[in-house]
């Protein structure tokens, strides 16, 4: 992260804490909020206390920053699944082990722009909702690898609150934000997000970022699929699946073409968790659906499909099984095939896709056969 040249250097006492404004106190108490350190009651306090901002951040301040937002997203990384000695793709070959022990350590470092500082000193200053806190709008391109986790962790923290979660879906860094996009889809409206483009996110820190987050990803796929049959709303729910397969689309796509399947075993592990229940039928994603929903009925089947996107995912996993079992032993990336097949078959993957096409099916009053 930078620093201002003309930044004051604040004095310290060698026998005390490091010196910091009251401002810069504050702002480094709502950075221990946004990495999910400090309880979202606490940190409404000072966001919704306006201060005036300085023109510029002590030495020190930025100091402490940098040190607490890499040692939080370091650990966030471990704690997410970081610490399991799990295996995924070099090249064209597996390796076991934890994160530091299979990542080379440029794969490995977290780099920061001034961008997460300036937005920890906007929300510090300016109160939601009045017409100056709209004015911060950063962009999400050209985000560092470590700014994504960061604002990706932030916004995880401002969820807990609706009048945050609503600030912070309109703005940009979260909006566009692969990441976000991933994590929590069905928070964002179906608008196409400038930002969605996953193939940044198959190599180098932000792969390693994704491998360490597969527990995570499952945990949250898992826990979206299980509450959609309590959703009430057509509206929300298409709102919903379409959010989701759009992400999906998109990371699919990127994992397909970097020949990284292993970053989408987290929807493998999603679809065991789900569709494996007995007598699993399309009212488990549709039966808090209330009234006939819209008038169309045309509108009716796209919000029930819609709703459920984790079945219409197995056909394209299926699609590369049959493909790495069509790689021949001396081809390059034989043992990466010979990977995802076992894969597919330890999670029983053509049980599930026949469960898939069982639901698909039933959703369609016109099939035939």
């Amino acid at each position: 992260m930078s620093l201002d040249a003309d930044a004051p250097a604040e004095p310290t006492d060698p026998s005390g804490p490091p010196a910091v404004s009251r401002f810069e106190y504050n702002l480094l108490r709502l950075l221990r909020f946004a990495v999910g350190h400090m309880p979202v009651e606490q940190a409404l306090t000072l966001i919704m206390a306006k201060s005036l901002m300085p023109p510029c951040l002590s030495a020190v301040c930025v100091r402490l920053a940098e040190r607490t937002m890499g040692t939080a997203c370091v650990l966030a990384l471990v704690r997410n699944g970081g610490w399991r000695a799990d295996a995924f793709l070099r090249g064209d070959k597996p390796a076991t082990g934890r994160a530091w022990e299979r990542l080379p350590l440029n794969e490995r470092e977290l780099t920061f722009s001034e961008r997460p500082l300036s937005f920890l000193m906007w929300l510090t200053a300016e109160k939601p909702g009045e017409p100056d806190a709209a004015k911060w709008n950063l962009p999400a391109d050209d985000l560092t690898p470590g700014d994504a986790l960061f604002f990706w962790l932030a916004f995880d923290a401002m969820r807990l609150d609706p009048a945050l979660q609503a600030m912070a879906i309109g703005k940009k860094v979260f909006r566009d934000n692969p990441l976000c996009r991933l994590m929590s889809p069905g928070e964002f409206d179906t608008e196409e997000p400038a930002g969605l483009r996953f193939e940044p996110w198959m190599s180098g820190p932000r792969a390693a970022i994704l491998e360490c987050l597969q527990p995570a990803l499952a945990s949250r796929w898992i826990r979206s699929e299980r509450t959609k049959g309590q959703i009430d709303d057509w509206r929300r729910m298409r709102t919903i699946g379409t959010a989701e397969a759009r992400t999906l689309a998109a990371f699919l796509t990127a994992a397909d073409t970097a020949k990284r399947p292993d970053l989408a075993r987290f929807l493998l592990r999603t679809a065991s968790a789900i569709l494996t229940q007995p007598d699993l039928t399309p009212g488990y994603w549709t039966a808090g659906l209330k009234g006939s929903g819209p008038m169309r009925l045309a509108d009716r089947l796209e919000t029930q499909r819609v709703a459920l996107v984790l079945p219409r995912q197995l056909e394209a996993l299926q699609q590369w099984d049959r493909r790495a079992r069509g790689v021949g032993y001396f081809d390059d990336d034989y043992a990466a095939a010979q990977w995802w097949k076992g894969e597919w078959e330890a999670a029983n993957g053509d049980a599930l896709t026949a469960t898939a096409r069982k639901l698909l099916d039933q959703l369609e009053p016109l099939r035939t056969g």
